[in-house]
């Protein structure tokens, strides 16, 4: 089975290229250019990662981080961050977690590659219920 990869971002032409690369290795790829439509697409299909661009007009890769988190299927999703801002300010706005990477747009596609393979070796995460699923009723 292939592994999926959704790339969300705002930049035509590095996205473009981003998605030939990836799809040159096997990969099924898709292609979303803002984080609303591409948090959508995180729901309905259910990625095995998520490259994520910080600087979108609207709403920002932060925000769009934020919200894939809230729903179960798509909080365990690895996001590697892929972007031209510096890296140490994204780190700073984001809690420490080990399901979530950083490249500056522009590296070598050695490193991406590592980057995108080491992600998708992380052991798969079941979502946790959700919390409606599991309350119990009391009695009034």
């Amino acid at each position: 089975m292939h592994k999926s990869i959704l790339i969300i971002d705002d930049d035509d032409y590095l996205s473009n290229l981003l998605m030939e690369f990836l799809q040159s290795k096997g990969f099924i790829v898709y292609r979303e250019p803002d984080g609303p439509s591409g948090a959508a697409k995180a729901r309905e299909i259910l990625p095995d990662l998520i490259t994520l661009d910080f600087n979108m007009p609207g709403v920002t890769g932060v925000e769009t981080y934020k919200e894939l988190r809230q729903y179960p299927a798509t909080a365990v999703i690895p996001i590697l961050f892929f972007s031209s801002t510096l890296l140490g300010l994204i780190k700073r706005l984001l809690t420490d977690n080990d399901r979530v990477r950083f490249l500056k747009k522009g590296c070598q596609t050695t490193e991406l590659e590592r980057c995108v393979n080491e992600m998708l070796a992380l052991p798969k995460l079941t979502p946790p219920p959700h919390p409606f699923h599991n309350r119990r009723r009391h009695p009034r």
